[in-house]
């Protein structure tokens, strides 16, 4: 706004100057116009000018002492003083109002930015507003995946999110295997790489996450454990040299976020410190974006091992199922908010007072059944559909941690492709994007 009056000053300036310079300029045009020529000098007839014509003596004129083309000459240099002094006032009058409505209007322009053009300002603005849409085949996120290319524009229209999560399917054979590997549900780099330019393209910021599988019947990554540290050094070193190539591709493409493991429970609780230190060691020389470790619900009633606290860990991240109730039953969505508080925010605050850092729901969701509350973590029950039961849980689940200042950010699983959890279509959308999109007064 300052810079916007001195502009508008020095255009007022200018107009003075010019019209002044003009007026000076027309002045002396007209003198010159006027009295380029040399005068008579008094008392010489006219006749005795080379050029003049003899006229009769009675038609000459006489040169009195009085001087009367003198008089004229006089007359003829007031009449254009004054002239000139009209046509300087004028010229200063219009410089002078056409000025003064400029910096007028500029001044009216800067006070309406000032107090009135604003965008609102989102509560809590650094609030990571997150939405999961994961796919789980070898083009998944990329431009063969047309389904997800253009559903992802849709989902952020609808629900408000700022933030989206990438999770990547990373396998091994069974809990004791030290490989790590890609499958036919993984991703391939190139389609990663082409999922993150369409996020971004729409404007979202992205979280990468990578996920384990363990195939063996009933697996599941917390299984994941080994009998001896060097079993332990090969596994790190296996998925490390595994998630390198994505890594470098997240980093490449500039990447917000990143998850440094996934619902890892007994390898977090028992693989000694300098393992972890050193995969954030690895990760932190090829990516500069926050760091995370996603722990399961499951973890909260552990200790905590102190490689959680590493400073290069901006947030403790929570797979965040903890149910709500401990057998099958429909609640009254008014209700659940305090019940929200009551079983989950005090366990999520509990953890970042211990870790001295923000909790991140790293994952979140509910399915769209009337037993939504129970067994949370499940994507299928036999309980009939219940989209307001859904869409009251994630009502509960925002109105506690968008106030919350221990909790960074919720990303909720998921917009589509997860069974029963998927909201795409249903009332939690409406939801989302009411505390998405919430502003401060």
């Amino acid at each position: 706004m300052l810079l916007s009056r001195l502009r508008s000053a020095l255009v007022y300036m200018l107009f003075r100057a010019l019209a002044m310079l003009l007026t000076l300029l027309l002045f002396f045009a007209v003198r010159r116009l006027f009295f380029s020529s040399r005068q008579q000098p008094a008392g010489v007839p006219v006749s005795s000018h080379p050029f003049s014509l003899r006229q009769p003596a009675s038609a000459q004129p006489q040169f009195a002492l009085n001087g009367t083309p003198e008089k004229k000459s006089s007359t003829g240099r007031r009449i254009l003083i004054v002239a000139s002094a009209l046509a300087l006032i004028a010229l200063i009058a219009v410089s002078f109002l056409f000025s003064i409505r400029y910096y007028s209007g500029t001044l009216a322009q800067a006070k309406t930015t000032a107090t009135g053009t604003h965008p609102p300002v989102l509560v809590r603005p650094a609030f990571e507003r997150g939405v999961i849409y994961p796919q789980w085949s070898q083009n998944g996120y990329g431009v063969q995946d047309t389904t997800w290319q253009q559903d992802v524009s849709t989902m952020k229209t609808q629900t408000g999110a700022q933030w989206i999560e990438i999770p990547v399917l990373f396998s091994q054979a069974t809990s004791s295997s030290t490989t790590v590997e890609v499958s036919p549900s993984t991703p391939d780099v190139q389609s990663f790489t082409q999922g993150i330019e369409r996020a971004h393209a729409l404007g979202y910021h992205v979280f990468f996450v990578p996920l384990m599988q363990v195939r063996q019947p009933d697996g599941w990554s917390g299984s994941i454990t080994f009998t001896t540290n060097t079993q332990e050094q090969e596994w790190f070193d296996s998925y490390w040299h595994t998630l390198q190539p994505y890594i470098a591709a997240a980093a490449q493409q500039h990447v917000e976020q990143m998850a440094i493991g996934t619902e890892l429970q007994t390898l977090q609780q028992t693989v000694p410190a300098p393992l972890w230190n050193q995969l954030m060691i690895r990760i932190r020389g090829t990516f500069n974006g926050t760091l995370t470790y996603d722990m399961n619900w499951s973890s909260l009633g552990q200790p905590m091992p102190d490689w959680l606290k590493n400073p290069t860990l901006t947030y403790i991240g929570v797979s965040e199922y903890i149910p709500l109730l401990t057998s099958p039953a429909r609640i009254d969505p008014a209700a659940m908010p305090a019940l929200w508080q009551q079983k989950v925010k005090t366990q999520l605050d509990a953890l970042a007072s211990a870790l001295g850092k923000p909790v991140l729901i790293t994952e979140i969701g509910y399915r769209n059944s009337s037993d939504a509350l129970y067994h949370t973590w499940e994507a299928t029950s036999k309980a009939q559909a219940d989209p307001a039961e859904q869409a009251g849980a994630y009502n509960a689940a925002l109105s506690n941690a968008l106030k919350d200042t221990h909790i960074a950010g919720t990303f909720f699983w998921g917009w589509n492709d997860v069974g029963m959890f998927a909201i795409a279509g249903q009332p939690a959308v409406q939801v989302l994007h009411k505390w998405y999109t919430l502003t401060q007064a």
